[in-house]
């Protein structure tokens, strides 16, 4: 399984990290959206043996993991609200291969 973490997104984590006195950043997914799960992150303060290093400061747990092969996480700011999006992680699923496209909101500790 292969799960990339764009140079604008792993900015953009450190920053946050520092920021709020966190470890890092953990992606997570849970029952809705597009294709059935939605994706989201949450601050880590405690690494879990459980959690997949992927990037600096970016952990994935492994029910997550098994949803996110050949994703790209990446952090976009052109448009007016700067957000994480999660691409190509539910193309497979029957969704549309972006997760972040349909405008909610894309934060630590906000789903999608």
């Amino acid at each position: 399984m292969e799960v990339t973490v764009t140079k604008e997104a792993q900015e953009k984590i450190a920053e946050m990290c520092v920021e709020n006195d966190m470890v890092g950043i953990r992606a997570f997914v849970s029952g809705g959206g597009c294709a059935g799960m939605q994706h989201g992150l949450g601050f880590v303060d405690i690494i879990e043996e459980k959690d997949t290093l992927v990037a600096p400061n970016f952990y994935i747990d492994p029910v997550a993991y098994a949803y996110m092969d050949g994703a790209t996480i990446h952090y976009d700011e052109s448009g007016m609200s700067p957000t994480f999006v999660f691409q190509d992680v539910v193309k497979a699923q029957g969704g549309t291969g972006t997760c972040g496209g349909c405008g909610a909101a894309m934060g630590p500790g906000n789903r999608h």
